[in-house]
């Protein structure tokens, strides 16, 4: 039992997002270091009621219905909690409705909370209602939460639900995939590829990287757009069909939505950039691992000015940041960095020893497994 991992979130693999996948890359690397691990979700998508994934046992209970981007599974809450007892470790990934009444089920001593972001939706009475009651669910999960894992302090002591339990938060960062450069990549060099790669929604700010774009492409037209992320299966609705009516009514060049990118295609994505741009909006963007990714494979950043996102760029010195919303001053950074990328690349070295999977485990490891 002391070596059995219990991990519950509303999405996970194949669903992509940053929460997904944060689980997904813990998981597995505990997986690698002998111990067993468990997730509980939701089966969004008609996918297995139970299967093996990397050495992950991924268990799915069925879904009743969804609320904005939100799943309603009634099994959800009960499996968990009769799993929280043959279990040592029950990690809770929030924001998740299910928090509270889950937390008042499973002995605290075994509760550690993963706080991802603050919710944001757009005003109506309706979302307010949801807002509200995800906030006090989730204020009473890391109440009896023995320790809560944050990707950055910046982010967590600024938020307006884990910024109340200061003394129990433990900056872990993000794990990510150690990319590495594609060289030689059949492309025209004299073109300068600005890239972004995420889901496809409103809070990504992928509308405001069109017109700082459509700035740009007054002035020069050796640029082009590449847009990656999954715009078909995404939790709440794409923005993808209104994205697409702004670039054909401006009569836009060289813009490219590629759709969900393989996972053996991401490293030779990030290499053939010549900047990636993280233009998000709002809160419920708190770090940004796809900064990392593309550091990784030598391709520097514009990213928001938004808190916990902005800490890479910060602490690495491999990108700009931009002011949130800003279309001027987002096609400014991005200019600044297609024309000096050789300043903003930085050794490889310092991003692995910076955001390395070894600091994140050993992060993990204090929030487990420490008393």
């Amino acid at each position: 039992m002391e070596k059995k991992i219990l991990m519950a979130l509303n999405y996970y693999y194949p669903y992509i997002s940053g929460v997904s996948e944060y689980a997904r890359l813990v998981a597995e690397e505990y997986v690698k270091r002998g111990y067993e691990v468990t997730v509980v979700t939701s089966n969004h998508a008609n996918l297995r009621d139970k299967e093996m994934i990397h050495g992950v046992h991924v268990i799915r209970t069925k879904v009743w219905f969804k609320i904005s981007k939100g799943v309603i599974s009634p099994g959800f809450v009960y499996l968990v909690i009769k799993m929280s007892r043959k279990h040592a470790i029950v990690n809770l990934h929030l924001p998740m409705l299910e928090s509270g009444l889950l937390s008042l089920f499973i002995k605290k001593r075994k509760i550690v909370a993963t706080y991802h972001c603050d919710i944001h939706l757009p005003k109506s009475w309706f979302n307010r209602l949801i807002v509200c009651a995800m906030d006090c669910s989730n204020l009473i999960c890391l109440a009896r939460a023995r320790q809560i894992l944050v990707t950055s302090k910046d982010y967590a002591l600024h938020s307006r639900v884990a910024g109340r339990y200061e003394k129990k938060l433990v900056e872990a960062g993000a794990p990510v995939k150690m990319y590495d450069r594609v060289k030689n990549i059949h492309i025209a060099r004299e073109i300068k590829r600005i890239g972004f790669c995420g889901r496809i929604v409103e809070e990504k700010g992928i509308d405001v990287l069109l017109k700082a774009y459509k700035m740009i492409r007054e002035k020069r037209d050796d640029v082009f757009l590449v847009i990656g992320g999954d715009y078909q299966n995404v939790a709440g609705g794409s923005v993808y069909p209104k994205l697409k009516k702004y670039i054909e009514k401006n009569h836009m060049k060289n813009v490219d939505f590629i759709g969900k990118i393989p996972e053996e295609k991401m490293a030779e994505f990030y290499s053939s950039l010549d900047v990636l741009v993280l233009p998000s909006t709002n809160t419920l963007e708190a770090f940004g691992m796809v900064q990392i990714e593309a550091m990784l494979c030598g391709t520097p950043v514009v990213a928001s000015d938004l808190l916990g996102v902005r800490t890479i760029v910060q602490s690495t010195g491999m990108g700009e940041i931009a002011k949130v919303n800003d279309v001027s001053n987002l096609a400014y950074k991005i200019e600044l960095v297609l024309n000096h990328q050789e300043y903003y690349r930085k050794p490889r070295q310092k991003i692995t020893e910076m955001y390395g999977m070894k600091s994140v485990l050993n992060a993990h490891k204090k929030a487990y497994f420490t008393r």
